[in-house]
């Protein structure tokens, strides 16, 4: 599925883990990140590489640091409604994997540092859309 070497790695998600993820989103994952899932279940990457991510999810028995939920309950007022952490760098930036709407199936990056506008609202300052597919994605990260 794909060349990344990582560092560490997670035996695949549980097919109740998924259907878990699903019931809570309302929707079926995209195929690709479903099929990542199913036999991998995220892990750190090794090495340094051109989009910076360290850490993809996982959503079954993985370390606190590189959980799905444990993101969603930390960082649940940055993500946007309809899109899901699927990975983190070292500055706390989110790589957000776009499971409902017209974007969905795509990867983004989205930047830990926020910003206020007059009204108060606080928005992140970069989010930019990376790959239209979690397997596109996979296959654009280059190490360095």
């Amino acid at each position: 599925m794909t060349s990344l070497i990582y560092q560490e790695t997670y035996p695949p998600a549980s097919p109740s883990r998924l259907s878990e993820l699903e019931e809570q989103l309302g929707e079926r994952l995209p195929e690709s990140y479903r099929e990542y899932l199913a036999v991998q279940d995220g892990g750190a990457l090794e090495g340094y590489n051109n989009h910076g991510i360290e850490i993809v999810t996982g959503i079954g028995e993985v370390p606190k640091w590189s959980s799905l939920w444990y993101l969603l309950s930390q960082d649940g007022d940055v993500i946007p409604t309809g899109w899901i952490p699927v990975g983190t760098d070292a500055g706390g930036g989110l790589f957000l994997l776009a499971v409902t709407g017209e974007d969905r199936g795509s990867v983004w990056y989205q930047s830990s540092e926020l910003e206020e506008d007059d009204e108060g609202v606080t928005s992140p300052v970069v989010r930019e859309r990376l790959a239209d597919s979690w397997d596109e994605f996979l296959a654009s990260i280059e190490p360095l």
